[in-house]
């Protein structure tokens, strides 16, 4: 007779949301991810722009060009600023994720420690009727005896 529980197929359904808890919670960091390099790209843009104006500025330039470098500037800066937006936003997503994610695990965690409490149940019952079955045959031999 083998183990079964009763409770198989709803441990199967948590594994699965917590599963895709899990992957969701790894999109949002690979996303954090990007967002941070793409804010280091931002701002060695910015340094890059700033070098080339003081460059610019030790020699003769138009205040044409020169208007062209501050509106560069002004550009990554915005940029910068709405990544940062964005990186907030994700941050907030990650930890609301992280807090769906914990309580996926601790249904499934639950239930799985339930499966292992009821095996470790079963196979003592069933080591329990193996014996009796082991101590009445024991019996019936000494009997004929």
């Amino acid at each position: 007779m083998a183990f079964r529980f009763s409770l198989a197929t709803l441990l199967k359904l948590r594994e699965i949301a917590e599963q895709r808890e899990e992957r969701l919670l790894g999109q949002i960091q690979g996303q954090i991810g990007q967002s941070r390099q793409a804010l280091v790209d931002l701002a060695a843009r910015r340094e890059g722009l700033f070098r080339m104006r003081e460059e610019a500025l030790q020699q003769s330039t138009s205040a044409v060009d020169l208007l062209n470098s501050y509106e560069q500037v002004r550009v990554v800066e915005n940029l910068e600023e709405s990544g940062r937006v964005q990186l907030a936003k994700l941050e907030t997503l990650r930890d609301q994720q992280m807090k769906i994610y914990q309580a996926a695990h601790c249904k499934a965690e639950v239930l799985t420690e339930m499966r292992g409490d009821q095996k470790e149940l079963f196979y003592k019952e069933l080591a329990k009727k193996e014996q009796g079955t082991m101590d009445d045959n024991f019996s019936s031999r000494r009997a004929f005896k």
